[in-house]
C-alpha cells in the first residue's frame, strides 16, 4: 500500500490514529459503556477502556461562532440512499440558520477513499464529515485526521443518552481499544432472499428458511431434485470475501492477531485455518454439484439479482441495503426506463413473490458481522466547523431521522428508540420492504458484541487476495490449499507494509 502521509499535528486535537438503481437491487456491497469517555466496550484487552480528551472535540465553539458555517460531507451512496441523505441534510439546513451542510457524492467507496487519501497532505482540503466503508476503521484512525466520537460524547454530556441507546453490536463494531470512533453509522447485514414460488414448487416450507450452511445445502438439493424448468442453480452468489468474513466471525474465528485487530494493530494473518478451508470446500462442492451459481467477483452488473428475477435461481445471499430498491421495483415505484439509463436492462417481474430470512451461518442463522459505513468527524483547521459537523450528526441521530434513514435509505435502525417507533413498527409489519428490513434488524440485534469482526489496516488488500482465491477455486476448480496459501502470503506482505508505514 502507499505510505500514509500524516498531516502536521494542529494543536491538542490531532490524534494518531452500489446502492444504485438496478434490476432487482444494488449491492452496497453493545450499548455504549457507561464510562465518562463514551468510548464503548473494551474489546478483549481485559483492561480498562482508554479515556479520551474532551478538548479534542470543541463542541462549545458553535455557540459563539458567526454563521453560516459550511460543512462539507462526502459519501459514496447512490439511488434511494443518496436521495434520502440529501433530504435529511436539506431538512437540517432548513431547521436553523447557523450551519449549512453541503452533501457531495464521490463515486464508489474506493474512489472516495482514494480522494480522501490524496488530500491527507493538505488537511484544510479534507471534507468535514466523511462516510467510509466499514473496512476502513483502522485506516481512518491511523490517518490522524479523525475526532473520535468518544471525545465528543465526553465534551457534550447531553449526547450520552443517545449513544447509550446504540445497539451493542454497533458500538462494538466501531470501537478499537475501547474507543468509539465514528460519530454516526449506516448499518447493514446480509440476508437470504428467496423466490417463494420456486421453493413452494419444490415442496420447501418457506415459513422456516435454512439457518445453517448444511441446511442451505439440503434446501438447494431439494430444489434441484424438483427439476423446475428454467432453474440453473438453486443458489446464486457473487463471489466476494465478505461472505467468508461473516461466516468466520459468526463462528468466532479471528482473521488477524491482536484480538482480531481490536486490542492492537493487526500484524499477522490468521487466514490459514481449518474453518477457512472448510468453507471453501463447502462452496466448491456446491458449485460442482450444480447447487450454486457463482458470479465472478469482477462482475460489475447485478447478475445475482437478475437470476432471482428471471427464476434461474431461487435463493440469494446479499446485503440488506438492497431491500428498499427490491421492494420499490416489485411494486412498480421505479420506472424500468430509469434502469436503462443506469446500464441495467431487465424485465422486472412485478409478480415475483420474494421472501427474506437471516443469512445462514456455520452454526446458526444471522451470525456474522456488521457491514455498512461509519460517519467520521474530520479534525479540520476550523474549530467551529468541527462543532457544526457534530451538531449535524446529532441531528441525524434523532429518532425521526433514523426512522427515515431506515424506511427510505434502507439502512437498519441502530437506536432502540428508532426500532420502537410506531411508524417503523408499522412499516415492519405491513410492507414487503418492512418485512425484509425487520428480518435484517433481528439479525443485527443477535450479533455478538464480544466478537464483532476484524479491524485491519490493509483491509482492501485482504479482500482482494481472498476474492482472487475464491475466483480461482469456484470458477476454475483450482486446488483450495494452494489458492489460500497464495492469498495468505500476499495479505501478510500487505500487513507487514502497513505496519511499517504506521510504525506498528
Amino acid at each position: 500500500m502507499n505510505t500514509i502521509d500524516r498531516p502536521t499535528p494542529r494543536g491538542h486535537r490531532w490524534l494518531v490514529g452500489v446502492v444504485a438503481l438496478l434490476a432487482l437491487a444494488a449491492a452496497a456491497c453493545g450499548g455504549s459503556s457507561s464510562d465518562e469517555s463514551g468510548g464503548g466496550a473494551d474489546q478483549g484487552s481485559g483492561e480498562e477502556a482508554p479515556k479520551v480528551d474532551p478538548s479534542q472535540c470543541p463542541v462549545a465553539t458553535l455557540n459563539t461562532a458567526a454563521g453560516p458555517i459550511q460543512v462539507t460531507l462526502w459519501h459514496a451512496y447512490a439511488g434511494l440512499t443518496k436521495t434520502t441523505l440529501e433530504e435529511l441534510a436539506a431538512k437540517y439546513n432548513a431547521s436553523q440558520s447557523k450551519v449549512q451542510v453541503v452533501v457531495e457524492a464521490q463515486g464508489g467507496y474506493e474512489e472516495l477513499l482514494k480522494k480522501f487519501e490524496d488530500r491527507l497532505a493538505d488537511p484544510a482540503s479534507l471534507p468535514d464529515i466523511v462516510l467510509t466503508e466499514d473496512t476502513t476503521t483502522q485506516f481512518m484512525i491511523d490517518s490522524g485526521t479523525i475526532v473520535p466520537a468518544a471525545a465528543c460524547v465526553a465534551a457534550d454530556p447531553e449526547s450520552k443518552a443517545v449513544y447509550d441507546q446504540i445497539l451493542p453490536a454497533v458500538t462494538a463494531a466501531y470501537s478499537v481499544d475501547g474507543v468509539l470512533w465514528p460519530s454516526a453509522f449506516s448499518v447493514n447485514t446480509p440476508v437470504l432472499y428467496v423466490n417463494e414460488t420456486i421453493l413452494g414448487a419444490a415442496g420447501v416450507d418457506t415459513t422456516t428458511l435454512p439457518g445453517t450452511l448444511d441446511e442451505l445445502r439440503a434446501t438447494a438439493e431439494k430444489v434441484k431434485a424438483a427439476n423446475i424448468p428454467g432453474l440453473e442453480a438453486p443458489l446464486v452468489m457473487k463471489i466476494d470475501s465478505w461472505s467468508l468474513e461473516h461466516w468466520l466471525t459468526g463462528d468466532d474465528k479471528a482473521i488477524v492477531n491482536n484480538g482480531n485487530g481490536r486490542s492492537g494493530l493487526a500484524t499477522t494473518s490468521e487466514l490459514l485455518q481449518p474453518t477457512t478451508t472448510q468453507l471453501m470446500e463447502w462452496l466448491q462442492k456446491m458449485v460442482a454439484d450444480g447447487l450454486l451459481k457463482a458470479i465472478p467477483s469482477t462482475s460489475s452488473g447485478v447478475d445475482e439479482y437478475l437470476a432471482i428475477n428471471n427464476k434461474s435461481s431461487a435463493m440469494l445471499i446479499q446485503t440488506s441495503t438492497a431491500i428498499s430498491t427490491v421492494a420499490a421495483l416489485l411494486s412498480g415505484q421505479v420506472d424500468e426506463s430509469a434502469l436503462a439509463s443506469e446500464g441495467v436492462n431487465a424485465d422486472v417481474d412485478q409478480g415475483l413473490k420474494i421472501g427474506f430470512g437471516p443469512t445462514p451461518g456455520v452454526t446458526g442463522a444471522g451470525k456474522g458481522q456488521i457491514g455498512g459505513s461509519g460517519w467520521y468527524l474530520v479534525d479540520g483547521p476550523d474549530d467551529a466547523a468541527v462543532a457544526a459537523s457534530w451538531d449535524f450528526l446529532q441531528f441525524f441521530l434523532q429518532t425521526p431521522n433514523q426512522v427515515a434513514w431506515t424506511i427510505n435509505g434502507s439502512y437498519l435502525p441502530i437506536l432502540q428508540s428508532a426500532a420502537d417507533d410506531p411508524t417503523l413498527q408499522q412499516e415492519f409489519t405491513t410492507t414487503l420492504k418492512g418485512e425484509g428490513l425487520s428480518v435484517a434488524f433481528e439479525s443485527l440485534k443477535s450479533l455478538d458484541p464480544t466478537f464483532p469482526g476484524p479491524v485491519i489496516g490493509p483491509y482492501n488488500s485482504f479482500r482482494t487476495e481472498l476474492r482472487t482465491a475464491m475466483d480461482n477455486v469456484l470458477l476454475t476448480n483450482a486446488q483450495i490449499q494452494p489458492a489460500l496459501e497464495s492469498a495468505n502470503t500476499r495479505f501478510q506482505a500487505a500487513l507487514d507494509s502497513y505496519a511499517a508505514d504506521v510504525g506498528g
